[in-house]
């Protein structure tokens, strides 16, 4: 979990940089923050739902973010070994 947190944050860092990154994947990343904190809190949130999310957001970086995607592509990789 402290890898996902510390993607999490390099993610965030990032973003913020970022002058182009449109309002839906700002929001997408801060709805992850709440679903990392679900999941430490119990094993009930859907990680499949999550990762799902995550390679949205990745998706929408793919073209002119390449750091916020591969940062995406590492959370998205970390949550699914959560869920193997």
């Amino acid at each position: 979990m402290k890898n996902i947190r510390a993607v999490l944050a390099r993610l965030h860092k990032e973003l913020q940089r970022a002058e182009d990154v449109d309002i839906e994947a700002r929001e997408i990343l801060k709805n992850l923050h709440q679903d990392v904190e679900q999941i430490e809190e119990s094993e009930s949130t859907d990680i499949e739902s999550v990762v799902s999310r995550v390679k949205v957001l990745q998706s929408k970086f793919a073209a002119n973010h390449p750091v916020l995607e591969q940062l995406a592509s590492e959370l998205a990789d970390a949550l699914a070994k959560m869920g193997i």
